[in-house]
This record gives structure tokens, C-alpha cells and sequence, in this order.
């Protein structure tokens, strides 16, 4: 990995590219299956120049800062990214729980031009105001453990997901009742996306 102190905001791309769209994934724990997920969406919309923020409160090995990943082969989620055909792939390590503005200071400054789709792995319910006017929003909370195991950073975020996506055998009754109106995907142990699921997200982002 090598070190981007100035990566610059996807929303201050090329002058007159059309709107960005933006995945924000949120999850349940590791290994709810949030990188299968997304790495499985970006395949699904090869049309979209994909740029992947993977924001943590974990240094990683990294150490904290913001470090974008060049090994396609790396079989780290960064790498997984890059190996699904994202353009550009980076781990925003060290943030603080609980602190969006950490994750949106440098969000603010980066410049990566010729951008149109941004996924962000992060349970952060304010990212979205990274979101500008006329863009493309996508929010889906992966699902993957008891709900007792959740993070407290989900609960915070959960409320505003477009869709769930539940992983693992997740069963649907677990669910608080206040989420069970929500769209739901069901993914079959060991899949990460489904055609329903592909769909529905190419129509809110392409």
C-alpha cells in the first residue's frame, strides 16, 4: 500500500461528468459479508469508473492515515476491490468510532478525477452528507450475526438503510420489527448477490 496524506473529494471530478454514485455499505461485524457484497456490486456495474473508501476505527497494520492499495493480488478487502475491477481502492484506518469527522475531513480534500461510483464500507450514519445535490445514493446494511453481536455504530445507522441485505442464514424473524418493513435480500449461504439485488441497485445508481 502506499500513503495518500491528499486524495482529493470524487464530488470536485472532472468539470461536467454526470452524477456520482455513491454505495455506502454498513455491517453487522466481520464477516457479515460487507466486502463480498460490494466487491459482488461493483462487478455487477462494470459501467461505473468505482473508487472503494474502507473506513475503520482498526489500524489494519496499516497504522492510521488514509492508504490506498496498488496489489490487485493483496487478498486484503482492498484487494478485493481492485481484484472485483474497482479503479482505485483505499483504507481510511485509525478513525475514531463514533467520529465522522475524521473520515469527512479527508473526504473533503480528496481529488479523484474521472470518478462516478464511490463505495465506503462504514457504519457511519452521517457520511451521506459527502452526497451533493443531484447525486446517486445507495445506502445497504449488511446482515450477518445475531443482533445481540451488532455493532453499536449499526444501530446508530441501521434506521436510514434503503435495503438489508441479510447473509449467512440470517433469518428474516430475528430482525427488530422496526427493520422488517425494509427491502430485504435474502443471499444464499456462500452468494453475495442476487439478481434481485443487482437490480435494484443499478436502478438507484446507473
Amino acid at each position: 500500500m502506499s500513503e495518500n496524506p491528499d486524495i482529493g473529494h470524487p464530488n470536485c471530478a472532472v468539470e461536467g461528468t454526470y452524477a456520482l454514485a455513491v454505495l455506502v455499505i454498513s455491517g453487522s461485524g466481520r464477516r457479515s459479508g460487507k466486502t463480498a457484497v460490494g466487491c459482488a456490486l461493483v462487478r455487477a456495474m462494470p459501467e461505473l469508473r468505482w473508487v472503494a473508501v474502507k473506513l475503520t476505527a482498526h489500524e489494519h497494520g496499516t497504522g492510521a492515515g488514509v492508504w490506498e492499495e496498488t496489489n490487485r493480488d493483496s487478498e486484503k478487502d482492498t484487494g478485493r476491490y481492485l481484484k472485483a475491477g474497482a479503479a482505485r481502492s483505499f483504507i481510511a484506518a485509525g478513525a475514531p468510532d463514533g467520529d465522522p469527522d475524521w473520515a469527512l475531513d479527508w473526504l473533503s480534500k480528496v481529488h479523484l478525477p474521472q470518478t462516478d461510483g464511490l463505495v465506503l464500507e462504514s457504519n457511519q450514519s452521517s457520511l451521506d452528507v459527502i452526497v451533493g445535490a443531484g447525486e446517486k445514493f445507495l445506502r445497504l446494511a449488511v446482515l450477518g450475526s445475531l443482533v445481540e453481536d451488532w455493532k453499536q455504530s449499526l444501530w446508530e445507522s441501521v434506521d436510514e438503510a434503503d435495503a438489508l441485505v441479510l447473509t449467512g442464514g440470517f433469518p428474516v424473524e430475528k430482525l427488530p420489527c422496526k427493520l422488517q418493513n425494509k427491502r430485504i435480500f435474502w443471499m444464499v449461504r456462500g452468494e453475495w448477490i442476487s439478481q434481485e439485488l443487482a437490480v435494484f441497485a443499478r436502478s438507484r445508481l446507473v
